[in-house]
């Protein structure tokens, strides 16, 4: 299977605690819940078929290692089916922001959410639903 798409030393992933993103994201009050390694092994699974289904058809090499190489934001809720669901967010590079002296500082991207219009395939999100083991609403951002 090659690489898993997690593990504690995986430096360019986020688990977002915040719970007012999951009504950003889905318009409702999920409530959150916290991945566990085979949670993670399952997205791994979902994403590798997806993958093998071209849907990722930007990606260099057709396998989990490339998805390694993108800043990775997971967002964790129980829809209203009780269905674990993982929204996946994802940026080739970290952009900046500016402080309250107008300097530019590394937005924090491990506490907070990034949505970004544009950028084409550096920056495009995903739901895994880890019950049903399935991926739906794979979206690539419009290039500029």
């Amino acid at each position: 299977m090659g690489q898993r798409l997690h593990n504690a030393k995986d430096n360019k992933v986020a688990i977002i605690e915040e719970t007012k993103y999951i009504y950003w994201v889905t318009g409702y009050d999920f409530s959150s819940w916290k991945p566990n390694e085979i949670d993670f092994k399952v997205a791994d699974d979902i994403l590798i078929k997806a993958i093998n289904l071209n849907q990722f058809y930007f990606l260099r090499g057709k396998n989990i290692s490339e998805i390694k190489k993108y800043y990775r934001q997971y967002l964790c809720y129980v829809n209203e089916r009780g269905e674990k669901i993982i929204y996946i967010n994802s940026m080739c590079e970290l952009f900046k922001d500016y402080d309250e002296d107008n300097m530019p500082v590394v937005f924090d991207w491990k506490t907070k959410m990034i949505d970004i219009a544009d950028g084409g395939e550096c920056y495009w999100n995903v739901k895994l639903n880890i019950t049903t083991q399935e991926f739906f609403e794979l979206k690539i951002n419009n290039r500029s």
